[in-house]
């Protein structure tokens, strides 16, 4: 379990696992408060991932639900100790809208990332030169703080368990000199080193692709190794939102992004359209 995964994931995990033995027990909640002499309050708090659960209280509620394997029980004991530990971005909360603190924890803690930029080069194959340039003519606030959170982030491409990484970028994204052709030069290499990382691939779509369904926003879905849920993360107008238990809407965006992928460049004709806008800067 790495130091670095968001205990809110952590918490969601456990919240998910006693909701399900429970309801595999055919015990409502009521049922297992009074067994266990709890409040009712008590239960409704720990399955909705308000508040954390002690690990005496977790192996009582197992106990109840007829969950007995040692390694089940220890790795759910094991996920609400991390509970307790704060995340790795929490010293940046106060540039963090919720929705993208939210997004933080479950990226870090994802086997497979699949994202799409209309516009923008992807946060985690951003050069700090290029995030500045971006921050800056946004008008942002404190950005030295938030290219700081940038390159932590980045952090997970350097780690044993790095996720796969799956990125679909407009061709616009990389036409656009954000910077001046000095910066985007750098970006464009960056993003021709990225190519020799095991477990990034990149590819764009092309403007003779045309039209598509996912022109207004980017967006990423995110996979767990061991959840069965996946995440949507959208970028709108009026902010981030992060979706999990509307699965139906994950499942479009899943299609979207194979739809995306299929129109897009294969990787050594996306190599070789970067070395060519390289090349005319």
């Amino acid at each position: 379990m790495a130091n670095n995964e968001d205990p809110a994931f952590y918490r969601r995990r456990v919240r998910d696992a006693l909701r399900q033995a429970r309801e595999k027990a055919t015990l409502t909640q009521r049922q297992a408060a009074d067994a266990l002499d709890w409040s009712m309050s008590k239960l409704v708090r720990i399955e909705a991932g308000t508040v954390g659960v002690s690990t005496t209280d977790l192996r009582a509620l197992l106990h109840l639900y007829g969950v007995e394997d040692p390694a089940e029980v220890d790795a759910l004991a094991e996920m609400a100790r991390a509970t307790r530990r704060r995340p790795w971005f929490s010293k940046y909360q106060k540039i963090l809208n919720p929705a993208f603190a939210q997004y933080l924890g479950y990226e870090s803690s994802a086997s497979i990332i699949r994202g799409f930029q209309p516009l923008t080069i992807p946060g985690l194959l951003q050069t700090d030169d290029y995030a500045r340039a971006i921050l800056q003519a946004n008008r942002a606030t404190d950005i030295d703080d938030r290219a700081e959170l940038r390159v932590a982030r980045q952090e997970l491409l350097d780690r044993e368990n790095c996720p796969w990484i799956i990125y679909v970028i407009d061709e616009a994204a990389l036409h656009r000199r954000v910077g001046g052709p000095g910066v985007m030069r750098g970006q464009l290499r960056h993003l021709r080193e990225l190519k020799d990382h095991p477990r990034v691939s990149i590819q764009v779509v092309p403007f003779a692709a045309g039209a598509h369904s996912s022109m207004n926003g980017g967006f990423a879905i995110l996979e767990f190794a061991d959840w069965d849920e996946d995440v949507l993360y959208q970028e709108t107008p009026r902010g981030s939102v992060t979706s999990r238990e509307d699965q139906e809407l994950v499942a479009d965006y899943r299609e979207r992004f194979d739809l995306l992928l299929a129109a897009s460049l294969d990787e050594s004709s996306t190599d070789e359209l970067i070395e060519r806008l390289i090349h005319d800067l």
